[in-house]
């Protein structure tokens, strides 16, 4: 029989309590399950990315902007700090905003399934021209849009469609110095969108401030119709007021001169019996009539011009510059007339600069 020295018995009893110390603290680690990136999602246009572990696709976009404001029509009017009376002394008007989107898509047995959201958040210099004001900075947010799509059919809080399904007033920053349409309204809406360029649309609206709300469960009503082609359109749109049982109507007309210059006419008529406070007659008069174009002079420069003449004689004339300096920044400076030819002495000159980085 053989005898194990102490020195052995000891060696052994250590190896074996090391060995079973490891083994009581050792830690299986599971094997790494693989990464799922980002998608690219090129189907509703360049930005897009799928939801990881989704099928929506998702595009986040902004913009960072200032505005300088000089003149009768957009500067600022501030206290005369020597004195401190109103006197009247012009000085810019400043404004720095953020601008947020996120739009949603996807696709469903019914059409595409659309959100889209956009907000502003502004810090700007109090006041505006013939406004006097004693402090110097005002914060300011607005939604701008929030709505959802699916199909033709939208539903939420948008720009109203008597304004929006005519394109606005030209590419101007102060496009509405004679009005064409009611502020954004809560609206329900359905355009149809053939395949030949033609589109169709009704939609209810609940309308915006005190005097255009609706005061009953009657909604305002809005139709339009249009036709894109490759050498321009033709986009009309009516609008009924419930509130006081007014209609208005618009007409508008665009040419693609060149592959570098646009141009755009656009007619607005409205009944009168409650002239001053129908919703979708928002210009002096019965009628108005707006115009202008686009003209692109070079791969980095573009100019833009916007018209406008009204019943009441009220007249208004905007031009610009936008200056591409690099893909995402660019410089646009403006410049504003109006005027009263039916009012002495109400002539006004101003002017914008701004700058906007967007992503």
């Amino acid at each position: 029989m053989k005898i194990m020295s102490t020195t052995g018995i000891i060696s052994t009893f250590l190896l074996t309590s090391v060995s079973m110390s490891f083994a009581a603290d050792a830690v299986v680690v599971a094997e790494p399950e693989p990464a799922e990136y980002v998608r690219v999602c090129d189907a509703y246009g360049v930005g897009f990315f799928y939801i990881p572990g989704t099928e929506n696709c998702l595009r986040i976009s902004g913009y960072a902007q200032y505005d300088i404001g000089v003149g009768d029509l957009v500067g600022r009017v501030s206290w005369d700090k020597k004195n401190g009376q109103p006197d009247r002394n012009d000085t810019y008007f400043k404004r720095a905003r953020a601008g947020l989107m996120v739009d949603a898509r996807s696709e469903t047995e019914l059409g595409t399934l659309r959100g889209y959201t956009e907000l502003w958040f502004d810090y700007r210099s109090t006041g505006s021209a013939n406004v006097v004001s004693t402090s110097n900075t005002e914060n300011y947010y607005e939604l701008k849009h929030a709505y959802a799509e699916l199909g033709g059919l939208k539903v939420g809080y948008s720009s109203s469609l008597f304004k929006s399904f005519t394109l606005f007033a030209g590419k101007v920053i102060q496009d509405e110095l004679v009005p064409v349409g009611p502020s954004a309204t809560g609206q329900i809406s359905y355009t149809f969108k053939g395949g030949n360029g033609f589109a169709a649309l009704i939609g209810l609206e609940q309308g915006n401030g005190l005097t255009h709300t609706i005061d009953s469960y009657v909604p305002h009503i809005v139709a339009g119709a249009s036709l894109r082609q490759k050498w321009g359109g033709i986009y009309g749109v009516v609008g009924y007021d419930s509130n006081y049982q007014e209609f208005a109507g618009k007409l508008r007309v665009e040419l693609q001169a060149t592959d570098r210059v646009s141009l755009w006419a656009m007619a607005g008529y409205g009944t009168d019996d409650n002239i001053a406070n129908s919703v979708y007659k928002p210009w002096g008069g019965n009628w108005a009539v707006w115009g202008g174009g686009s003209a692109k002079l070079s791969p980095k420069l573009a100019a833009n011009l916007a018209l406008a003449y009204d019943e009441n004689e009220n007249f208004a004339a905007v031009a610009n510059l936008v200056y591409d300096v690099v893909p995402g920044f660019y410089i646009q400076p403006e410049i504003t007339y109006r005027d009263n030819f039916d009012t002495s002495n109400s002539d006004a000159v101003g002017g914008w600069v701004r700058f906007r980085r967007s992503f």
